[in-house]
């Protein structure tokens, strides 16, 4: 009888629990909701889950909020992230190019900086040409003008020498006068 008993009490529990259990809502959770992204799923008080998935991570509403927070802030990051990069590489290529202008304009430069040097070489050449044909000229006239200070000086020195011959000769001849009368 005490077996009997037992067995009917044994099936009046599993009757009463089942029928609980069919009363509930059991939602299942598969496997692919592992892979999935977007926002979770939220749970409901009073209902049963069945878990099919490895691993779950149980979150109450603050705390999920608060991760919400933080990943949109990541994302706005990244978004002030890209934009900074975009204005830099703007930034950098507008600086490439002035950078390629600028080198045109330094090899203008350069060509006309050469011709003006080329130009000038050829004005220093000439002035040069024309100073030494200067400085040979006025050696030619230095030494032009020191023959004839020697011619002078002999022609000067022909003459004091002519005036003492002529003065000593007036002399002689005054003496010889002189002495002849």
């Amino acid at each position: 009888m005490n077996k009997l008993l037992s067995l009917f009490f044994i099936l009046t529990v599993s009757t009463t629990f089942c029928q609980e259990i069919d009363s509930l809502k059991v939602i299942e959770i598969s496997e692919s909701y592992a892979n999935r992204t977007g926002e979770p799923l939220i749970v409901k008080k009073d209902s049963l889950y069945v878990f099919r998935t490895p691993d779950i991570y149980l979150v109450n509403k603050k705390s999920f909020l608060a991760i919400k927070n933080v990943y949109q802030s990541t994302i706005d990051q990244d978004k002030m992230t890209k934009e900074i990069i975009e204005k830099y590489t703007q930034t950098l290529r507008r600086n490439i190019d002035l950078e390629r202008r600028l080198t045109i304009n330094f090899t203008k430069s350069d060509s006309l900086d050469q011709i003006v040097y080329q130009k000038t070489q050829a004005t220093l050449n000439h002035t040069q040409k024309a100073l030494d044909y200067t400085v040979n000229s006025l050696e030619k006239a230095t030494n032009s003008l020191e023959l004839v200070e020697k011619v002078n000086k002999r022609q000067r020195r022909k003459t004091v020498l002519e005036k003492i011959l002529i003065g000593l000769a007036g002399v002689g001849a005054g003496v010889l006068v002189g002495v002849s009368l």
